[in-house]
């Protein structure tokens, strides 16, 4: 379901709340954002023309009503995503270029600022496609800070637009991408899963939604979502690098500024009645989309070493340091195996806990409850010193990069059955 499609679905769920009064770009729209879990519709933005949605992802129903699944198969789907990947059908009946702007200034879209030592004001929702030099297709999410009227500077985290940009401009090249707002859920997770390098994350959409159409872009050699709202086309520069943050991360703390490529926009296609997408850092919604891909990635991984129920990123752990993990435990090694595919699965887990099934890995108390009545510490917890994590844990060395991991195993000892069941009043 697209971008737009999916709000008039929350409007007739009365599940879209509806901002009537006028707004500012700069810290006022983050800050109904930071106060509420519902998906909000901004109407009047201060000499702004553009509407501006968020928290639109921004809870697990949410994301699950996006695709047209119950919450409990989101794992599900996104693993059928993966390994039955679907190519998206192209169309040339696309809203997204119904206007095209080619004078191009980006300071008339409702880009906002969020946090008072953000590095400026920045675009937070962009999904950013481009082409390796042999033609294949990635799609990845990417901040992109506003740095003049038609520039950006891009977040290139050490990954596959990273590596793309790399090879493009050791031959002295600038790379074409386009930067996509306003997607549907399927996209938004699609572009947030780390597969292999020689994966086109267009096919995992396509597989997540049968709905998903594709256009040819205006000024480069790529194909978008026909549907989004709005799509920024231009180039990645070539030795053209400038100061990007601070930028108020996952984590809800300040990632530091570094020397990160220029976006220049050549031309901005969008809908008539375009509707700015804005994904407040650190948020929920910002969590979810970054996360909750990964835990398909932990499911697979742990499946290899114990029977696996579900396993969940939580919220009070950002929803990508911290893991729970849930198993029908049959060897008394279960727990442990589970630890050590759980920190496989996602390098950047700083903390996993395994339960039993009985266990709501949704419910931090019952979680809580499970470690202290089911594990020992001297016998029960694994840790880890001195290794690679998360970029974004405050707590790493800043010099090494390194930090340390913990592991709890807090389930039932099967020697001891008795002693770990919960009291039950009869029916």
């Amino acid at each position: 379901m697209d971008f737009r499609s999916f709000l008039n679905d929350l409007d007739r769920r009365e599940k879209l709340i509806h901002i009537t009064d006028e707004v500012s770009h700069k810290y006022e729209i983050a800050k109904e954002l930071k106060k509420s879990e519902n998906a909000l519709l901004f109407e009047k933005i201060h000499e702004k023309e553009m509407k501006v949605a968020g928290n639109i992802f921004g809870s697990r129903d949410r994301i699950a009503m996006g695709l047209g699944v119950n919450r409990d198969q989101l794992i599900d789907e996104m693993r059928k995503s993966i390994s039955n990947p679907k190519s998206p059908s192209l169309t040339s009946e696309a809203p997204v270029q119904e206007v095209v702007e080619e004078d191009v200034n980006l300071r008339k879209l409702p880009i906002l600022r969020h946090y008072e030592n953000d590095g400026g004001p920045y675009v937070t929702s962009s999904t950013i496609v481009a082409k390796d030099l042999d033609g294949n297709r990635n799609l990845s999410f990417h901040r992109l800070q506003l740095v003049a009227d038609n520039r950006f500077a891009v977040r290139l985290v050490p990954r596959d637009l990273h590596k793309i940009f790399e090879d493009s401009e050791e031959k002295g090249r600038s790379l074409e991408i386009a930067a996509v707002l306003g997607v549907g859920a399927e996209l938004a997770l699609a572009a947030a899963t780390s597969a292999s390098s020689d994966v086109d994350e267009y096919k995992i959409a396509g597989a997540l939604s049968e709905e998903l159409e594709l256009t040819k872009c205006q000024s480069v050699e790529l194909e978008i979502p026909a549907r989004a709202e709005i799509v920024m086309e231009g180039k990645l520069l070539a030795k053209e690098w400038v100061p990007e943050g601070p930028f108020t991360d996952v984590t809800g703390t300040y990632d530091v500024v570094r020397q990160q490529p220029v976006f220049q926009v050549d031309c901005i296609t969008r809908r008539k009645d375009a509707i700015y997408p804005a994904i407040l850092p650190g948020g929920s919604e910002h969590q979810l989309l970054m996360g909750l891909p990964r835990e398909p990635m932990i499911f697979e991984e742990t499946e290899k070493v114990a029977d696996i129920k579900d396993v969940a990123l939580t919220p009070g752990g950002c929803r990508w340091l911290h893991a729970v993990v849930s198993i029908n435990k049959q060897d008394s090694g279960d727990g442990r195996q589970a630890i050590e595919a759980a920190f496989k699965a996602h390098s950047s887990l700083k903390h996993v806990v395994v339960v039993d099934s009985d266990i709501d890995i949704y419910d931090s108390e019952e979680v809580e409850w499970a470690i202290a009545t089911r594990c020992r510490a001297d016998r029960d917890v694994v840790i880890k010193s001195d290794v690679e994590g998360s970029s974004l844990d405050p707590t790493a060395d800043p010099m090494r990069k390194l930090g340390s991991k913990m592991g709890i195993d807090a389930t039932k000892d099967l020697d001891n059955l008795d002693k770990f069941e919960r009291a039950q009043i009869p029916k």
